[in-house]
Formats: structure tokens, sequence, C-alpha cells
């Protein structure tokens, strides 16, 4: 309330003067409007000095108290909003003593509602500057592989010279709200099935399989898939509009010519695999045939695996306007999963590093648990 320049025996005595003369020359005398002598009278009335005195010390002390009143629903309207969740480390304190602040309370109130020190609102972590070169090398891969966690990404920054723990990668990753929504859970199956004919050394084992996609011109897209089970390696992705069993037999014999003959070629039962002439190639190689039981993909589960990887990072990413595109991209692909992309069950090697270690020593680089 905006203070007087007159006392309340001041104000008395200008409208007892007021009653014996005229308004007008009343006011002209003290320097007020006649409208000002007017709201006292209508105010005061027939008050004394006293009188005035005590209702204006009235008039403040409820305005005092409806102040009091207000700060303290407000304190209790906050308290409610920050106390969802315990307070317990002093980031959180800061944190919410900032948004009583923001909310109309002064810092002292403040911080005595969230128990925190006042000295605590200007200090500055060093945990934040020490993460903030591994929050924006994080951020940055995480743009580039969107299907990417948070263990392959902390592969990439041990690459670049930014060496970190398991528990801080993952701390950062939360913080930067990095989290690749999961996938829908499926039955898994019992791992105690063994794999039939499981590979001991590299290029013993291939496996392969068909994934099929489209363009955005509509014409349709069949990959064959070649894997070598040992390595992981993508060996081949042939991408046609149509791939029959003879294509088949010229893409592995062009790999046969390139990397050597396997010892067994591991297929699903799909026509094309199938197929006489596939067959009757097969044993003019000396090709044992490991076709999978039917209604059984897990026997296949290097190429399942592969396949999963290869829809995921690329064909769910990739927008082919056409099928040379889809070739140039997939190949694009292919290239970085062998060379790039560290595989977890290869102690985070990439396919290709794991290839050149086994075929430098005579022992076998590891041995995998089926």
């Amino acid at each position: 309330m905006r203070k007087s320049r007159f006392t309340e025996a001041q104000t008395v005595a200008i409208l007892r003067e007021a009653d014996k003369s005229s308004v007008a020359e009343v006011a002209k005398k003290h320097g007020i409007s006649e409208q000002t002598i007017y709201s006292w009278r209508q105010r005061f009335g027939s008050m004394n000095a006293d009188e005035v005195k005590r209702l204006r010390q009235l008039e403040q002390e409820n305005a005092r108290l409806k102040k009091l009143l207000a700060e303290r629903d407000l304190e209790v309207e906050i308290m409610k909003e920050i106390n969802a969740k315990k307070l317990v480390s002093a980031p959180a304190r800061r944190r919410q003593a900032e948004y009583a602040k923001g909310r109309g309370l002064s810092e002292r109130k403040a911080c005595a509602l969230t128990r925190t020190a006042r000295s605590a609102l200007r200090y500055e972590s060093r945990m934040q500057k020490k993460d903030a070169p591994a929050l924006a090398a994080m951020r940055i891969l995480s743009a580039q592989y969107p299907r990417y966690g948070y263990r392959r990404i902390q592969v990439f920054l041990e690459r670049q010279g930014q060496r970190m723990s398991t528990d801080r990668a993952w701390r950062l990753w939360r913080k930067a709200g990095l989290q690749v929504p999961r996938k829908r859970p499926r039955k898994r199956i019992a791992l105690s099935r063994p794999r039939p004919q499981a590979p001991l050394a590299a290029g013993q084992v291939w496996a392969y399989d068909f994934v099929f996609d489209a363009c955005a011109n509509g014409q349709q897209l069949k990959c064959l898939t070649v894997v070598d089970e040992y390595t992981r390696e993508s060996l081949a992705i042939d991408v046609a509009g149509s791939i029959r069993s003879g294509r088949v037999i010229e893409v592995l014999s062009q790999l046969i010519s390139t990397h050597g003959a396997p010892k067994i070629l591991r297929s699903d039962n799909g026509p094309e695999f199938v197929s006489r002439a596939l067959l009757r190639w097969a044993a003019n190689e000396n090709l044992d045939m490991a076709l999978i039981d039917p209604g059984k993909p897990w026997q296949n589960g290097m190429a399942e695996s592969f396949n999963g990887k290869f829809r995921d990072e690329c064909l769910s990413m990739e927008w082919f306007r056409n099928r040379t595109e889809a070739k140039v991209v997939i190949d694009q692909w292919r290239q970085h999963y062998n060379e790039i992309r560290p595989h977890s069950s290869l102690g985070n090697q990439t396919p290709a590093a794991f290839k050149k270690q086994c075929l430098s020593t005579t022992k076998p680089g590891a041995i995998f648990q089926e």
C-alpha cells in the first residue's frame, strides 16, 4: 500500500475544515484534489484521528496476513510438486531449489524448503565439464548409427581415444536420452540345444538365406545373404528382383573362387536351396549340404541373426528409389559391417579383423559356446 503524505491527524483536520468551508478552497489550500477529500470523507466519515490510525493499522495488518497466507499456499503447492520423489542427491536438490525460485519464492525460502545451502546454487559441477566431450561425441555417433546401443557406441568412442567403463557409458547414454526403443520380445529357444555341425575354424561353414524388401518405385528386392558362421563375415549380399537356383549357384561359385570352398553349406528348405541343380552342383564340388529341419529356424541361427541386423540397420533405415540405388547402398552397408562395425561375440572386433587374426595364427582365435 502506498504511504500517504498526510498523517491520520492531518487527514481528520482537513476533513473538519471541509465541513466548515467549501471543498474547493480546502483542496487548493492543502494542494490536493477535491476528489481526494470526497474519498477521505466516504472512507473515514466521522472518525476521529485515533480511529483513523487504528483503521490504517488494521488494513496494514490484513495486507501482511494476506501476503503471508499467499506465500504459505505457494510453498505448500511447490512442496507437493517437488516432493513427488525423494530429494536424495545434491544436484536434485539444486534443481528443485531453482524450480522454487522460478515459481516466485525468494532464494532464502527456496533453499530452506529444499534443505539446500544457498552457496550450493552457485556450484559448478566438474563432472559436467568432464563429460561434455564424451556426450558430444556420443550424440554424433548416435545420429550416425541410430540403431546402435551404448555398448557398440562405447567401442567407437574407444577407437577415438575416449576410453570409459561400461557403467559410465550407460550413465551418459541415459543422461543424453539416446536409448534405442526395445524390440518386441520373442520366445527364445533353450541354449542347451546344440547347433548341428558347428564350425571350428574360418571358412568351414557358410550359411545363406533370403531377405525381401521393396523400393519406392514398387520394384521388389530379393537379397541373397551369405555369411561365414565362424568369423561372422558377410561374404556377399546379392540384390535382384528374382533369384533362382541358377543365380544362387553363380554367386556361390564366385565366392568359392575368391575365398576358397567351405566344407558345409547351411540353409533352410526353400525351393531355391533344395533344387536338383543346386544339389547336383554341390555334389560335384564335394560340398556337404546341412539343410535345417522344417520349422526349426534356430538351426540356421547365424543367417537369421545377420538378416535381423541387415533389416534393422540397413533396410529399415534406408529409402531406395530404385533397385540400382539399393545395390549400391546395400553393398556399402556390407563393407561397413565387415570392416567397421564391432561384433560383441568377437570381442568387439570387426569380422574382417577377426578373420585376419584367425588366418595369422595356427590355432583358432576364439571358440564359441553353442
